[in-house]
């Protein structure tokens, strides 16, 4: 009869050493898993995003090319006398850098045909002038379609000199240089902001000073030349 005493309370002695073992069981897996996870948002105060967010980062894009800020001007040269024809190209093509100020460039080339060297009706031989060159601009709209423009331009002419007479009259040809310093103004006939079509008139400063020979050969016959839409145009002598 004892002997089942002992073995009654050995049995609830092994079951609460058991129930033990399994609390303090739970209790170390609980103890090994990682600390609960927090949302980043929780680490900051409101005032610290909100000062964040007002800041510019340093490493923000560049502004890109805008094409709004274009000045495109086509131009043609177009020039008749009694003895030669004349026919040139000159594109211009500024970028808006600050407010109203425009730089940019614009090339030059025409060909002046010269159907008898020697004048008309006689059996001179035909010959050509061509003129190449270009340079920077500076442009200014000042209100209203109105504007003002520094243009410098250096041309190189090729122009004949001379001929031997005889059966092939040929001709010998040289090239110069000659410089121009264009100021004038006008007003733009066009409401786009890009194209121009303007309606100006410009002065040359340096003309007074070329010699016989460059204003002779010169595409721009007179110290003015007018322009009329993409039209441009210089009085004759």
């Amino acid at each position: 009869m004892k002997f089942k005493q002992h073995i009654h309370r050995f049995a609830h002695y092994l079951a609460f050493a058991v129930l033990l073992l399994s609390v303090v069981s739970v209790q170390a897996q609980d103890d090994d898993k990682p600390a609960p996870y927090k949302r980043p948002e929780q680490s900051y105060s409101r005032d610290t995003v909100s000062s964040d967010l007002g800041k510019t980062s340093s490493f923000s894009p560049k502004k890109k090319f805008d094409i709004e800020k274009l000045l495109i001007e086509p131009n043609i040269q177009l020039f008749f006398a009694n003895n030669y024809y004349q026919f040139g190209l000159m594109p211009s093509l500024g970028y808006k850098t600050w407010k109203n100020l425009y730089v940019g460039g614009s090339l030059n080339y025409n060909l002046q045909y010269v159907p008898h060297v020697d004048g008309p009706g006689t059996n001179s031989p035909h010959a050509s002038v061509q003129v190449y060159g270009g340079g920077p601009f500076v442009h200014y709209k000042i209100w209203k379609g109105f504007f003002t423009r520094l243009r410098v331009e250096m041309l190189a002419v090729r122009y004949p000199t001379s001929y031997a007479y005889g059966s092939t009259n040929e001709l010998v040809y040289n090239t110069r240089g000659i410089p121009y310093l264009w100021i004038g103004g006008g007003y733009n006939l066009t409401a786009s902001k890009n194209f121009f079509i303007p309606v100006a008139v410009y002065i040359n400063p340096l003309y007074p000073a070329y010699s016989g020979g460059q204003k002779s050969i010169s595409p721009y016959p007179s110290i003015v030349y007018f322009q009329v839409a993409f039209y441009i145009f210089s009085p004759g002598h």
